[in-house]
């Protein structure tokens, strides 16, 4: 079946700058440690993509597009379907002063969070730092290469994708996740009751669970705490 929009899948790509053949982003363990990209901290899996909800840019979230189960295409992206053009408007001169102030020390080439934004330092000199938000590879087509992994029809399923999307460092097969009627709930193994950033990771899938399932009037994430093993019966 053709993927349309709307549709969850799994799906595992590499993208290259065209220009300079660098790896930005790959998913698969073994292309990487092909390709010298590998990072011993990363996770190296397919990624869950909701095909035209801006989930992944532009140009991949078009070639999905028809494509189904068990498929793979190789094609080039062009910047403004890529990670855009460059905008002139976006470099700016600021005094090395007001970047100390935060923190930051000027060093050409760090990326660095300026009001909520991340920007690339250009040029330190003369009491002045340029410094460039656009996205570091802004102007430059890529190349691509996606394999489509699985397509997700299944409701409870899709929900423990999403919990994954969020929570990766514990094993979706952990989450049990049950329906009943219009309640949705997801009880928490153990070892994500302290994750960092739970709370947030549990908001933001209340919010993809009342988008993507609108049926749904609640979630309810349960958190249980064993005291002791229960005696087994004489």
């Amino acid at each position: 079946m053709a993927i349309k929009s709307g549709d969850f899948v799994l799906i595992d790509y590499l993208l290259k700058v065209n220009e300079t053949g660098e790896i930005f982003d790959v998913t698969m363990e073994d292309q990487a440690k092909e390709n010298n990209a590998y990072a011993h901290d990363q996770i190296y899996e397919p990624r869950l993509v909701a095909v035209g909800q801006g989930w992944t840019i532009k140009g991949i979230d078009e070639a999905l597009i028809g494509m189904e189960e068990g498929t793979e295409k190789e094609f080039e992206i062009p910047p403004e379907k890529a990670f855009g053009e460059r905008d002139p408007a976006k470099v700016r001169i600021v005094p090395a002063r007001d970047l100390t102030r935060q923190g930051v020390t000027p060093k050409a080439g760090a990326r660095i969070e300026v009001g909520g934004s991340l920007a690339t330092i250009r040029s330190v000199g003369s009491g002045r730092v340029t410094i460039d938000f656009n996205h570091p590879l802004a102007g430059r087509a890529m190349l691509a290469k996606i394999y489509v992994r699985k397509v997700i029809e299944d409701q409870v399923e899709k929900i423990r994708e999403l919990i994954h999307r969020r929570v990766r460092n514990v094993p979706k097969e952990k989450f049990l996740i049950a329906r009943i009627g219009n309640i949705i709930t997801i009880e928490m193994p153990e070892e994500s009751f302290v994750l960092e950033d739970i709370q947030f990771a549990k908001k933001g899938l209340a919010r993809e669970i009342s988008k993507y399932f609108p049926e749904a009037t609640s979630v309810q994430f349960i958190e249980t705490y064993v005291l002791k093993s229960p005696k087994p019966e004489a």
